[in-house]
């Protein structure tokens, strides 16, 4: 127990100091930042598909993924993750540390209660029982199916993901993987966008954990989020590993050299 005791307080330790770092400092506001504009403008636009379709859900939320990855994605940012399942997949991987881990999440968690809590505040009152307001689409049919289409989608967009960003081979030598390629973001924005066309009709195509969470709770709707959650942060991790065991064997881990402690 003591030494349990002793190895989390040094985890505080090492994290408060990282937070004090000034370059973890903007990794952090850039995740705080980007997450609340993707999801306030993601969770708008899968508003407007009531009267517009769902192809307004689907390009809405893919191209306001990718402009804010390609906004948040640089040495002066964080990467542009925006999502945990992507830092999930990457941590599963090797290829992030517990500290930046931790606080990534905590920051997409506070940027999508921002983002939710915003969009809520600007809603007309008719539109706060919108069934795809609170994640992008809360699914009142069978869990099992909604679980498989949420895992499915997930996977693909992080599987695209590690294919455009980690994978040193699909870029320019010498990029950084916080530093996406230049076609990666849209690239990445775009399985979102196939993700919401092919199961936004039956789940409305969430994909992230953090806009899961925090639209429940500020739209109030709880309507299957354990299997939202359950299939968006294994569907996550499912495929980070696959990519990472068979294209990436022969590229070790490499963690992200975003503060002085990694």
């Amino acid at each position: 127990f003591g030494s349990h005791q002793g190895t989390m307080a040094d985890f505080l330790a090492t994290l408060q100091d990282a937070v004090k770092e000034k370059r973890m400092q903007k990794h952090i506001v850039a995740e705080v930042v980007g997450t609340l504009l993707y999801v306030f403008l993601s969770e708008a636009a899968a508003v407007n598909a009531e009267t517009s379709g769902l192809l307004t859900n689907a390009l809405g939320n893919g191209l306001a993924l990718a402009v804010m990855i390609y906004s948040t994605a640089g040495d002066n940012g964080s990467g542009g993750k925006l999502n945990p399942s992507v830092s999930t997949g990457l941590i599963v991987t090797g290829r992030m540390d517990r500290v930046q881990y931790v606080l990534e999440i905590a920051a997409q968690l506070i940027g999508a209660f921002a983002g939710s809590i915003l969009l809520r505040l600007s809603l007309p009152g008719n539109d706060l029982t919108h069934p795809f307001v609170a994640m992008g689409g809360i699914s009142t049919g069978h869990p099992l199916s909604t679980f498989i289409w949420e895992f499915i989608a997930t996977a693909f967009y992080v599987f695209v993901v590690f294919a455009t960003v980690v994978d040193k081979q699909t870029r320019h030598p010498g990029l950084k993987v916080t530093l996406p390629a230049p076609f990666a973001p849209l690239a990445i924005g775009l399985s979102v966008t196939v993700g919401i066309l092919a199961c936004g009709p039956f789940t409305g195509g969430a994909m992230n954990p953090a806009r899961i969470i925090a639209a429940g709770f500020v739209f109030w709707n709880f309507k299957n989020i354990w299997v939202y959650l359950l299939a968006t942060v294994l569907g996550g991790m499912a495929g980070a590993i696959v990519y990472d065991n068979i294209f990436l064997e022969h590229q070790p881990p490499e963690l992200e050299q975003t503060a002085d402690h990694v």
